[in-house]
This record gives structure tokens, C-alpha cells and sequence, in this order.
């Protein structure tokens, strides 16, 4: 079975020993007239597909039904078998067929000094049903975590779990990769991009923050607050946000978008105090996961031209790395999230928002060195963005 994704928090030491525990999630879909839909290798499905859901009412997330394989049990006994005691619906063998795995790496308060590595096993599968395309269902066996959870079946369209998930009340963080993970998979399913929870996000920051505290998470923060107000701005001025808050559909930009975009373009900075390594820990920490959007803000951040000499600061990379480096840059397609980013880098200081002269001069004063290329580039995102907002900068942030 392929691996859809890998997400590896990193929060652990390698020498540590692993607990593992391996689990079987089903797929079940269901077209406008109630019927379980087939599926086809690379089907994509639509976002107002139902779909089969465990929901808990107590945190109000959403997640695919199954849960743990015990020691010597097959993987499509222990689908049945869970999907039976978490919801009540009895799986048709013969319908089962294989989607992917994913993988989960990080720390684990159950046991010091012990990383919890859990591969789960994705089947589409039908269940039985009666007349009219009804779900057949049996009683519930819940486990006393999963009646605390509050454990509902729910038929509910990918795009509402996805939403629902993304504004969890759980912040168990923990709990926090389990729905990041099945939130992924709802997004592969619809082709749609792969985006974190603020609520993962924080989790990655708290970790990061855990290993190397400093100014750059107040920084972070400030970032991305200004990120989401400037992107709010534009969508008013251009007409794409309705008084009650809806964003039309295809809008330029994306608050949540810009928001996360600016809390984890510094995420590299959890290995320590470090220069352009920052850059390219934080690249490939995000990309390893499957984030490509928000490895590539990691990399732009440090970067308004994709030309390696601009760089301010120690370029403490192997000269392999390097090169890697460079080739990545010549081949970035700058987006206005990147543009977005470079500027609000370039405004906020950890302690608050700085006119750009005072930013870049302080920059100067630690480097000995601000190269007027970028000096001049600031100047131009700044009035990029405020004619994209019908404000000014300073007014807005």
C-alpha cells in the first residue's frame, strides 16, 4: 500500500525506543441519492460528497471510523471489526479495497522518553444497508475514551468535517496530529491542497518553541496577525467579503492562508540560533510533511530575489546544501504570499510593528551589511500591497 503522507513532529530523540501502534480507517462515501460510491485508483471526489464519519460531540472534530490493530490480527479484520464497535455498520469484505497509509511520528506523554509511531491503514469499503440506501446499524461497543470523546456516526460532506476540524475545541495536542492527520486525508480525497489547523500549527510552534525559545515566536506571532489583517483588507477593498464574514469563492487571497503562512516561515528557527540553516530546516521540516506551500514561505522569507548572495546574515550550510539551495531558488515561482511574508519580515519586530526604515537600519547595525537591492524591494511590496489594499501599510497593521 502506498504512503499518502508522513507526519513527523521531530519532537523526540532518534535513540529512543518506539511504541507502535498500527490502525486500520475506513472510507465510506456516498453520492447525492445515498448511494455508496466505488472507487477507482486517483478518483477524486467532489466536496459535497457525503461521507461515513465518526464525530465527536464533546470537541466537535470529525474522524474516519476504525482505531487499533491488536497483536496478530489482519488489517481488514480489524477494519470490520472497529468500524462495527465505533458506529454500529457491519463492512461488506468483498468491497474493501486499499487507498494508502499514513504515517505519524512525535513524543508521547504515555511513556518517557518513548516516540509514538503509528502507521494507519486507509480502505474504501461499503457497508451494509437496508431499503432505500439506509445504513444498517447495530449498537455501538465504545471504549471509555471514545464515550468521553462522545462518539457519533455522521453523514456529513468532506468539505463540513474538513471545516469542523479546522475549528476543533480540542487542543489536546496529542489529539491535535490524530485529527491534522484524518483532515489530510479528507483534503487528498478532494484534490485540495494541504493546509494545517491553527490548532496544528500551534502545536508545531509550542514544540519548536519547547527546543528553542527566543524573540522569533513573538516575531512569528506578529507576523502572521499582520498577514491575516492585510489579507482581510484586500478582499474588502476588492469587493470579496460579505458583511457577515463569507469569502467569496476563488478570492485573491486567503486570511487563514496568509495567517499560517506567516506563523511558520520562521518554524526552522526550532533547531537553534542559527542563520540561513533556519531556511533550510524549516523547508524541509514543512515539505517533509507535505506542506509545500509553507516549506516555500520558509525558504522566500529570507529571499525577495531568488539570488543567494542577498542573504543577510551566517550561511551556515555544507556546501552540498548550498547548491540545493540555489537550485531551489532558481526554480520558485514567487506567489503574493511570498511577497506578503517578505514584507511583513521586513515590518515586525518581536516587540511590534516597526516603520521598514527602522527595521531594515537595525538589520544594518547587526550585519554591518543591507544589500539596497532588498532595501528598495521593501519599498515596492510595501506599495504593492497597500494599493492592493486601498490603505496605507501602517494604517492596516
Amino acid at each position: 500500500m502506498d504512503t499518502l503522507f508522513t507526519l513527523d513532529i521531530k519532537d523526540y530523540d532518534p535513540e529512543w525506543p518506539h511504541s507502535k501502534r498500527p490502525s486500520s480507517r475506513a472510507i465510506i462515501i456516498l453520492d447525492n441519492d445515498g448511494n455508496q460510491m466505488d472507487y477507482s485508483e486517483g478518483k477524486i471526489f467532489n466536496a459535497d460528497d457525503k461521507i461515513v464519519l465518526v464525530h465527536s460531540t464533546k470537541y466537535d472534530y470529525y474522524k474516519f471510523p476504525g482505531g487499533g490493530i491488536k497483536d496478530k490480527e489482519e488489517n481488514q479484520a480489524a477494519l470490520i471489526r472497529e468500524v462495527q464497535e465505533e458506529v454500529g455498520l457491519t463492512v461488506i469484505p468483498q468491497s474493501i479495497k486499499e487507498y494508502g497509509i499514513t504515517k505519524r511520528f512525535q513524543s508521547t506523554k504515555l511513556f518517557a522518553n518513548t516516540t509514538f509511531e503509528q502507521d494507519s491503514f486507509y480502505y474504501f469499503c461499503k457497508v451494509q444497508s437496508g431499503e432505500n440506501n439506509e445504513l444498517s446499524i447495530t449498537s455501538q461497543t465504545l471504549d471509555p475514551y471514545e464515550a468521553e470523546e462522545g462518539f457519533e456516526l455522521s453523514l456529513v460532506t468532506i468539505k463540513e468535517a474538513i471545516n469542523a476540524n479546522n475549528h476543533s475545541l480540542n487542543e489536546d495536542y496529542f489529539m491535535a496530529v490524530m485529527i491534522e492527520r484524518d483532515t489530510r486525508v479528507l483534503q487528498r480525497l478532494i484534490n485540495a491542497p494541504a493546509i494545517p489547523s491553527r490548532t496544528f500549527a500551534k502545536f508545531l510552534m509550542q514544540r519548536a518553541v519547547e527546543m528553542n525559545p527566543g524573540p522569533w515566536e513573538q516575531h512569528s506571532i506578529l507576523v502572521a496577525e499582520c498577514a491575516e489583517k492585510i489579507a482581510v483588507q484586500i478582499l474588502r477593498n476588492n469587493g470579496e467579503l460579505s458583511e457577515d464574514g463569507t469569502i467569496k469563492e476563488n478570492s485573491s487571497i486567503n486570511p487563514e492562508k496568509a495567517y499560517l503562512m506567516g506563523f511558520l516561515h520562521d518554524i526552522g528557527r526550532r533547531n537553534g540560533i542559527t542563520g540561513l540553516k533556519h531556511v533550510w530546516d524549516g523547508y524541509h521540516y514543512l515539505k517533509d510533511m507535505g506542506y509545500d506551500d509553507f516549506a516555500q514561505i520558509c525558504l522566500t522569507h529570507s529571499f525577495q530575489f531568488p539570488e543567494f548572495s542577498l542573504y543577510i546574515g551566517e550561511k551556515d550550510l555544507e556546501p552540498a546544501e548550498i547548491e540545493e539551495l540555489k537550485a531551489l531558488l532558481k526554480n520558485t515561482v514567487y506567489t503574493d504570499y511570498d511577497y506578503l511574508i517578505q514584507l511583513l519580515d521586513a515590518a515586525c519586530n518581536a516587540d511590534g510593528t516597526v516603520d521598514l526604515v527602522s527595521r531594515m537600519n537595525d538589520v544594518r547595525r547587526r550585519y554591518g551589511n543591507y544589500p539596497l537591492l532588498k532595501w528598495a524591494r521593501n519599498f515596492e511590496l510595501k506599495e504593492m500591497f497597500e494599493k492592493k489594499m486601498g490603505k496605507s501599510l501602517y494604517e492596516v497593521i
